[in-house]
């Protein structure tokens, strides 16, 4: 026979295990989808750093129109970058 507090802490053991069971990681649907988004995070600071190197090395490129369109290039890869983990991270 076992006693109503012995009864209590296998209930609430039973309870924890179920719990822990029950409470996983969400499953990604695209997994390729966050490197990709990783990837194209990379590829932005990668622009970012050939801009301040083109800058430093004062060749006869204009820097204004550079930096313009590094800017966008960077806004459009965060972008897409974040775009792609967000989608790879939507549960089902």
């Amino acid at each position: 026979m076992s006693t109503r507090r012995e009864r209590a802490k296998a209930q609430i053991a039973n309870q924890v295990v179920q719990d822990t069971a029950t409470v996983t990681k969400p499953e990604e649907r695209h997994p390729i989808a966050k490197k990709m988004g990783d990837f194209f995070i990379d590829v932005a600071k990668l622009v970012i750093g050939g801009v301040i190197l083109a800058g430093l090395m004062k060749q006869d490129i204009d820097y204004f129109y550079l930096s313009l369109c590094a800017s966008g290039a960077v806004i459009f890869l965060v972008g897409l970058g974040l775009y792609l983990i967000n989608v790879s991270n939507k549960s089902k």
